[in-house]
């Protein structure tokens, strides 16, 4: 229900009454299991990320060096990623003045990063990429150009659809001269 209030109204619309509305109790039953508004944001923000860890160890299960998967896995192509999307954006909003908040956001950037360095560290071994490539500072680009498609595919979904997202990402694989 949490995550419904902000896929729909951002942050703001997260508060314990619209929760406890929303789930047909009152709000001393929500206060019960979340200390604040902050803690059910955080709360809600595992539920994306869950979904998203998911996703990507299926990718990754099925070929630990799918780095396009690995992407696809993260983009909002589809209504539950878009959903994701919406909370973690609502997230770094308020992770901006709190900074246990920020110190998970870094930690789940820097995951991400190691993540997309491993597949290139695979691809560069079964000689699809050049070994001069740079994999941490290609991870780090391809984590910040995944972030800059999101951002842009959640607040302008009728421009940035699945094959535009898709296509943009790709762009930088043949970049690195990916083989395909």
């Amino acid at each position: 229900m949490a995550a419904g209030l902000v896929v729909e109204g951002g942050r703001a619309a997260l508060t314990v009454r619209a929760v406890a509305d929303a789930a047909g109790h009152s709000t001393t039953v929500v206060s019960h299991y979340f200390a604040d508004v902050d803690e059910l944001l955080y709360e809600t923000y595992q539920i994306a990320v869950h979904r998203s860890r998911k996703r990507i160890q299926e990718v990754l299960d099925a070929d630990p060096a799918d780095i396009a998967g690995l992407a696809d896995a993260v983009l909002p192509l589809d209504s539950t990623r878009k959903a994701d999307w919406r909370i973690w954006l609502a997230f770094w909003g308020e992770a901006l003045g709190n900074p246990s908040l920020a110190a998970e956001q870094r930690a789940r950037a820097r995951h991400t990063a190691e993540r997309f360095a491993g597949c290139l560290q695979l691809l560069v071994e079964r000689g699809a990429v050049a070994s001069d490539v740079d994999l941490v500072a290609t991870a780090n680009r391809m984590v910040a150009l995944v972030l800059g498609i999101a951002a842009e595919a959640t607040f302008d979904p009728k421009r940035w659809t699945a094959p535009v997202q898709r296509a943009a990402f790709r762009a930088e694989l043949d970049a690195i001269g990916l083989a395909r």
